[in-house]
């Protein structure tokens, strides 16, 4: 467990990379790109942009609860299940599950709903 953090806040920053730089290539694809497909690809970048900001709030914190680090691995997994099948539709990149964008959305809401859980409760570190 001691490269947890290490390894989330890793992965966060590259998410912020990723947002950048998946924002840029959106603006050079826009004209490629029926409305359907810019909105999926704005809604995934989004996505991540929003839980890149949380993640780092919460990799922060040195003393983050158990059920903390239950929630940041929740949104690593639904992030990846989320944002990958709306980019891999839209961009035809491998590994395309269509079904995967809802499960990686439910994980997404059970992380948020377990951080709920986590600000009334005191976990042992």
């Amino acid at each position: 467990m001691k490269y947890f953090w290490p390894a989330s806040n890793s992965l966060t920053a590259l998410y912020g990379a990723a947002v950048v730089g998946l924002a840029a290539a959106l603006m050079h694809l826009w004209a490629g790109l029926d409305n359907n497909e810019f909105g999926r690809l704005l809604s995934a970048i989004s996505m991540l942009a929003f839980h890149t900001l949380a993640q780092l709030i919460i990799g922060r914190q040195s003393a983050a609860s158990k059920l903390l680090k239950l929630v940041v691995l929740l949104w690593h997994i639904g992030l990846w299940l989320f944002c990958w099948t709306l980019f891999a539709g839209v961009l035809t990149l491998p590994f395309y599950y269509s079904a995967l964008a809802p499960l990686g959305g439910q994980i997404l809401i059970i992380g948020w709903l377990l951080l709920v859980v986590s600000a009334w409760r005191k976990d042992v570190k």
